[in-house]
């Protein structure tokens, strides 16, 4: 069994425990870039971007008790030389996006800001004709010198009054039966050492990227580490309305509380 964690901007408060070391497990830990569906196996415990899970239905359970959710800020911004509402159609360039933040694009980007793709390219520097950038990381809180940038965190909030729900943490079946507590509790040791850490976290994140302090901890003290009931639902509609035009899947894996109580149903009923 192997604890594997997304290396990502929005983990931070996971990955960089990790990391330094500042958190031990007798499972171990694997900090991976751009961790995919097919990097996880029935035996792991994995902090995953949320559309990675959709490809995880048969194998794989989502536990509540940890996963990364932006409560109306984020870390990802749409920039154009122009109000949004003044395109029509145009490439979208992704400049470090993740799969979770593709999603989050897709499902706004027709139905919020009324532009049609006519195809998404990824670029690791902004092209200099490009009408409209999405970046992900401290690079969002820049604001350019010119032109708009909106917080998707926010228009998602906006649009649909939900959180926008990054990461989640998936429990392969064979984990499961073995027994995954050990995994789960180090997993969460992790969010609470990052988050009882953070200003260190901060500062480790801004020698980095030089983004402004006042910014980064406005984004980062919003941040959640648990889904709530109510976070199911936005969970549930980013991957439905972010999946057009991928390999994604629509639906999710079950969650692991949920088949608890049918199991605890099923037990009463035979009683």
């Amino acid at each position: 069994m192997a604890i594997l964690i997304d290396d990502a901007a929005a983990t931070m408060f996971q990955a960089i425990p990790v990391r330094e070391g500042w958190v031990a497990s007798e499972e171990p830990f694997e900090l991976r870039s751009g961790l995919r569906a097919a990097d996880v196996g029935e035996d792991d415990v994995a902090l995953i971007p949320a559309p990675e899970a959709t490809l995880l239905t048969r194998t794989h359970v989502i536990d509540r008790s940890a996963a990364v959710v932006f409560d109306g800020v984020g870390m990802l911004a749409m920039r154009t030389p122009v109000r949004p509402d003044e395109i029509e159609s145009e490439t979208v360039y992704l400049q470090g996006v993740g799969v979770a933040g593709e999603a989050l694009v897709r499902a706004l980007l027709k139905p919020f800001f009324g532009i049609e793709a006519t195809g998404f390219e990824r670029a690791e520097e902004s092209p200099e004709d490009a009408r409209v950038l999405v970046v992900e990381g401290p690079d969002a809180l820049v604001r350019p010198e010119h032109g708009f940038s909106e917080d998707l965190a926010r228009s998602w909030f906006i649009m649909t009054g939900k959180a926008y729900v990054s990461h989640v943490t998936v429990i392969g079946v064979r984990a499961l039966a073995r027994g995954a507590e050990t995994a789960m509790a180090a997993l969460r040791s992790a969010f609470t050492t990052g988050w009882e850490r953070r200003r260190d976290i901060r500062r480790l994140v801004r020698e980095t990227s030089g983004v402004d302090a006042d910014s980064l901890a406005e984004i980062t003290g919003r941040m959640r580490f648990a889904l709530t009931p109510e976070d199911q639902e936005p969970l549930r509609m980013l991957v439905e309305r972010g999946a057009w035009g991928t390999d994604f899947g629509r639906t999710l894996p079950a969650f692991r509380d949920q088949i608890a109580l049918a199991d605890q149903s099923r037990e009463g009923d035979d009683g």
